[in-house]
């Protein structure tokens, strides 16, 4: 009779555990989790910026390289600086797009999955 009884809760707790779980994934999956994930992008895009050093790149984009202050020393480290910006700002643009598509997929793929699970 115990072990009857056993039973018969333990399959109701799972039971409902279970549907609770499907209930509530769809509302966890399109607030907490993106915003978990939204926050991870912004880390990850942030990390990219300084990881290019872009910042400390724009800051001295007018000090001239290895202390020499002629003219031709100015500008030429100014162009070189000017060629690292620009390339480091494309590397950052390509980057961050495809940083970007990730959030895009993760609130894609619940509906994906329904989708092909209907078809």
């Amino acid at each position: 009779m115990l072990a009857d009884n056993f039973t018969i809760t333990l399959a109701k707790n799972v039971g409902g555990s279970v549907l609770k779980h499907l209930v509530l994934w769809p509302l966890w999956w399109y607030t907490s989790g993106l915003l978990i994930i939204l926050k991870a992008t912004g880390r990850k895009i942030i990390g990219l910026w300084q990881g290019l050093a872009l910042d400390v790149w724009l800051k001295n984009i007018f000090r001239p390289m290895y202390g020499q202050y002629d003219a031709a020393s100015r500008i030429i480290s100014f162009l070189m600086r000017l060629v690292q910006i620009v390339f480091r700002l494309i590397i950052m643009l390509v980057i961050s797009a495809v940083i970007i598509v990730l959030p895009v997929v993760y609130l894609a793929l619940p509906l994906l999955a329904i989708w092909q699970l209907v078809e």
